[in-house]
């Protein structure tokens, strides 16, 4: 009976398939794959932490200490070098910069080089970066809010916690947080999680108080024999009863 010769035959497939692996992948680079060719940067680690005691993650608020140069050196953006920006992972004017921080750790720094000036956001502060211009941005992921994400689910509306709009290359100074306008994500798979219209025992969307057993459900009740022993004044077990035996 002659043996199959399988084995052999598969490894000279694999070598076959390899050969046409050039052909079957696509001609453009990586980044164009994922929707960000001409738009990311170079991102270089400058400072990591030897313990990471949390990682920005998407819709966490973070805050970033960051300033923006051209390659000649001239800073067309200083306005958070000092006191740090708050605001929504995912809404940064400059494309890239979310994506750079998303997994970092607290205290991380970062060098994000674009060789050609990207498109922001919004028109507006296209005006303010010429097309072709090479940038620099170094920044440090000084902490993470998580309480803001809890109050967006509260009242995104809130002026004492969040500024009018997201943080744009033309906007003012503003220690608030800069919530990106999309609404909440909530994960299923945690138990504790809440939709916006949804109540809890410990908070809910209209701010009333409510008990802590629902209508027709009363406090459970004690079994007999404790019942029996406090209204016969029996004492504890353990206690002293003022006969020492």
């Amino acid at each position: 009976m002659r043996l199959d010769a399988s084995p052999a035959l598969t490894r000279r497939g694999a070598l076959a398939a390899l050969s046409l692996l050039p052909a079957l992948l696509p001609s453009q680079p990586a980044s164009a794959l994922f929707g960000g060719a001409g738009n990311s940067p170079t991102v270089e680690v400058l400072e990591q932490p030897e313990l990471c005691q949390g990682r920005a993650q998407a819709q966490d608020f973070v805050a970033v200490r960051y300033t923006g140069r051209f390659a000649d050196g001239r800073a067309f953006d200083t306005r958070y070098a000092a006191r740090p920006l708050v605001y929504q992972l995912g809404s940064f004017y400059l494309p890239g910069v979310d994506a750079a921080l998303a997994g970092r750790c607290v205290g991380t720094k970062l060098r994000l080089q674009w060789a050609s000036s990207p498109r922001p956001r919004l028109e507006d502060d296209a005006q303010q970066l010429p097309a072709g211009s090479r940038l620099q941005l170094e920044l440090e992921l000084v902490t993470i809010k998580y309480s803001l994400f809890g109050e967006t689910m509260r009242d995104p509306a809130n002026s004492y916690f969040f500024a009018p709009g997201p943080v744009t290359l033309s906007s003012a100074y503003d220690p608030r947080g800069h919530a990106s306008g999309l609404p909440p994500q909530v994960k299923r798979d945690n138990p504790f999680a809440l939709g916006p219209t949804e109540d809890s025992l410990i908070s809910n969307s209209k701010g009333v108080l409510k008990p802590f057993v629902g209508e027709g459900v009363g406090l459970p009740e004690a079994p007999p024999e404790a019942a029996e022993a406090e209204g016969a004044g029996a004492p504890l077990r353990g206690s002293r009863t003022g006969k020492d035996g």
